[in-house]
């Protein structure tokens, strides 16, 4: 019998899943995380934020069908000012752009917004009329140079990485925010090296458990992480058969 995969809702990431899926392997279905008949699937995987409590509840009946960070951990990733203070209060301030007061008084900046994703709201201030009408929910970090950005999807389970997959951006400019409004020039499977390590730490010391990925650059040989996503994250679909079986080996 095939296993039964429960995803979450995805304008997007569900057509590719359903493209790339290995429906002889298993079998998949996408909607509610609180379907009635919950209990007769294998694996619960969000896709989103806000599609993680349902599948936490997914485990009700004490049979484990979902791997997701708790509550306060969602929120310290999901906020990316809130992530860096606690990086700092960690003693990792060292694996991040700087803080900057803001307004900062040197250019280029970087304004990010404390929530969001795909570089949505995110800008390179570059003069100060770049920076017209700055949301209050945002903050300022000095950005990182590099035309290559690199994405680390991870999961982990039982204090373990049990799937690893990264993937290495080439962007337009040095400066770029790779989102909706920057998408990147290619995208290449990358070996992630020297830097699974500090972010296979992070999460030990964050004690997060569940699928996140890890945005980072390379500056003059120092690992700089842009931020910890605690979900899915997009380029994982075009892995997500050797993503599911791990998950379920996981759950085994």
């Amino acid at each position: 019998m095939r296993p039964r995969v429960l995803f979450g809702d995805h304008p997007t990431l569900k057509p590719t899943i359903e493209r790339l899926i290995d429906h002889g392997r298993f079998e998949i279905a996408f909607g509610s995380l609180e379907l009635p008949d919950i209990a007769s699937f294998d694996l619960v995987v969000p896709l989103t934020i806000d599609q993680i409590v349902a599948a936490r509840d997914a485990n009700a009946d004490g049979r484990r069908r979902a791997v997701v960070p708790d509550a306060e951990l969602v929120e310290i990733c999901d906020d990316k000012l809130l992530f860096c203070e606690n990086m700092l209060a960690m003693g990792l301030g060292a694996l991040l752009p700087e803080l900057l007061p803001d307004p900062p008084n040197v250019f280029p900046y970087v304004r990010k917004p404390r929530r969001g994703e795909f570089g949505d709201g995110i800008r390179i201030v570059r003069r100060p009329e770049d920076d017209h009408d700055p949301s209050p929910h945002s903050f300022c970090q000095r950005p990182v140079e590099g035309a290559y950005e690199y994405v680390l999807h991870l999961l982990r389970v039982d204090g373990r990485i049990r799937y690893a997959r990264c993937y290495r951006y080439l962007m337009a400019d040095t400066l770029s925010v790779r989102g909706r409004e920057q998408p990147a020039l290619t995208i290449a499977e990358a070996e992630p090296g020297r830097a699974l390590k500090p972010c296979a730490d992070i999460l030990e010391r964050l004690g997060f458990e569940g699928t996140c990925c890890f945005n980072y650059k390379w500056e003059a040989g120092a690992l700089r992480i842009l931020e910890l996503n605690p979900r899915f994250g997009g380029s994982l679909a075009g892995d997500v058969n050797a993503y599911v079986a791990a998950h379920l080996e996981a759950l085994a």
